[in-house]
């Protein structure tokens, strides 16, 4: 039996909705424990709750397997997820370059947390040091993040943004998700996650933000490689630089968080900031976007 367009509409917000549900529930129970714990398991149990939410949400709702985007299509996108993999912590650190550049001043590699840990002495020993667990390092710590982020993408990307695509075009689609999606974080971000105490308004803003940035180039990716796993790439890749991120391994910590030098703040993002425009210019304005599944 053949589905109106309004009838279709209509499944897609009552799925929509009972999404929004289910994550807000998940988000305010684990929330409270994260506020009053502080443990990171519970932000890695708090990464799974969108795809879990999705779930929910097909279960209930009769929605058919193949519409989840999980399916990796290794053989036509293995370049792309060895692209995301490498050129993902090389923009982040040219964006920590970038804010050397600008606050010379800040860039005290000996006093920074890292050189400290390593024992390092000198330039050169640190320099050593770098250049031994850097590499192995970029290549090893997104791995650790992968089943995380799929629970996020599978969520944000693979359920809330094709279900959007209903209601908008896609270059707004994706500037919502990704609104919606920095929105999400902001019982953690206000507990002093990636911003800080003091300032925990901007900080939720700034998280929205940097969420949106990231949005674009996830979405973007989305809609070429049609799979959620791009996306999951892309963002164990950028959160694995938390155990060697800029300001622990150049800084002594006396920064500011809004500017960078992590990718984060502005200065630091400044290519991520530059790629997300690219990608949104091109959803939007050339129409290039959805190579997705039927």
């Amino acid at each position: 039996m053949k589905v109106s367009e309004k009838e279709q509409k209509t499944a897609t917000k009552r799925r929509i909705f009972i999404f929004g549900m289910c994550t807000l529930i998940f988000l305010f129970i684990l929330g409270a424990v994260y506020i009053s714990c502080r443990e990171t398991i519970v932000l890695l149990l708090l990464m799974l709750t969108p795809g879990l939410s999705a779930l929910a949400a097909r279960l209930l709702t009769g929605e058919r397997k193949k519409d989840a985007f999980i399916r990796p299509y290794f053989r036509r996108n293995k370049g792309w997820y060895v692209a995301i993999w490498i050129i993902t912590p090389f923009l982040a650190f040219m964006g920590a370059a970038f804010y050397f550049l600008v606050f010379p001043k800040d860039f005290q590699p000996l006093s920074s947390l890292c050189a400290q840990d390593s024992g390092s002495k000198t330039i050169a020993e640190y320099i050593g040091y770098l250049a031994a667990t850097l590499p192995l390092a970029v290549l090893v710590n997104p791995v650790m993040g992968l089943v995380q982020c799929l629970g996020e993408e599978a969520g944000w990307r693979g359920y809330l943004l094709p279900k959007l695509l209903d209601f908008m075009e896609p270059w707004k689609a994706v500037l919502l998700t990704g609104v919606i999606w920095g929105a999400w974080h902001a019982p953690v971000i206000a507990c002093g996650f990636n911003y800080g105490t003091g300032h925990p308004a901007a900080g939720i803003g700034a998280m929205v933000l940097f969420c949106t940035v990231l949005g674009c180039i996830q979405g973007w990716l989305f809609f070429r490689t049609g799979t959620v796993w791009s996306c999951v790439v892309f963002h164990a890749a950028l959160n694995g630089m938390d155990l060697f991120s800029p300001s622990m391994l150049f800084t002594d910590g006396q920064v500011n968080p809004f500017l960078g030098p992590d990718p984060t703040g502005i200065l630091g993002g400044i290519f991520l900031i530059g790629l997300a425009a690219a990608a949104l210019w091109d959803i939007g304005w050339k129409g290039n976007a959805v190579n997705m599944p039927a």
